[in-house]
């Protein structure tokens, strides 16, 4: 595919992302920059407004689900979530590369932008496994509540191991950082995107819970081999604003 010396612009979502890919083909042509409404106040050009249609990106779908296999697809997916610089542009030759073989591209990281997607994706995912430890939930009535603040759009990738884990439970996860809200109803998982907080107001049990397991630690802890270098290595700072042990 050729390279051309344009800028285009979309709304930042994957539908938008998948008209862009149907605008990329027909033309045979990639732009070198692609910007979001984010990234577009930090840019000096202007970009070439690419109008998301639901139903042109459902049908563009389909085609990649047809000729990509499961996991190149998964790739592609996974890593427009993530979190890398002009991800769009790169996300598009990894698509480009895909269209032309079997194989995984997980064989094709020789390739710049798919090894930088690549990169991206694991540092994703290694952002979601570290949650799974470092969510702390707190009863509001009858609804497990927690937020978080990760760096990375790690929310729909963890809600799937708190369904799993708690298939009895009703349970909600706030994003601050990207204004998401998960709700979890006994295994079904539901995103509102673009939400403001719930406000929430512990019960009397629920403190007595928090009192109780501050309680517990401080009783195990030895002040004389507290050793902080080590204990950030294992707990950075960045995850410690919203556990209830550190309150």
């Amino acid at each position: 595919m050729e390279e051309i010396t344009e800028t285009w612009e979309y709304d930042g979502s994957f539908y938008g992302f998948l008209c862009l890919v149907d605008q990329a083909f027909s033309r045979k042509a990639f732009p070198v920059l692609i910007l979001t409404p984010e990234t577009a106040s930090e840019s000096l050009f202007m970009g070439e407004w690419t109008t998301t249609n639901e139903a042109r990106a459902q049908k563009i779908y389909r085609r990649l689900q047809q000729r990509l296999t499961a996991e190149n697809l998964q790739f592609i997916q996974t890593g427009f979530y993530a979190t890398l610089a002009n991800k769009e542009r790169s996300l598009l030759d990894a698509i480009e590369i895909a269209l032309g073989t079997k194989d995984s591209l997980e064989n094709y990281i020789g390739h710049p932008a798919v090894l930088a997607v690549r990169k991206a994706i694991k540092t994703l995912l290694g952002e979601v496994h570290l949650f799974t430890g470092f969510v702390r939930f707190e009863y509001v009535g009858n609804i497990l509540f927690s937020k978080i603040a990760p760096k990375h759009y790690s929310l729909p990738f963890l809600c799937p191991h708190f369904a799993e884990r708690y298939p009895n439970e009703q349970m909600m996860i706030y994003d601050e950082t990207h204004r998401l809200l998960a709700m979890i109803d006994h295994g079904a998982v539901t995103l509102i995107e673009d939400s403001d907080c719930p406000n929430i107001k512990e019960t009397v049990e629920e403190q007595e819970i928090q009192s109780q397991w501050r309680a517990f630690l401080s009783a195990v802890t030895i002040n004389e081999r507290t050793n902080s270098k080590v204990q950030m290595g294992h707990l950075p700072l960045r995850f410690r604003g919203n556990m209830v042990e550190f309150d």
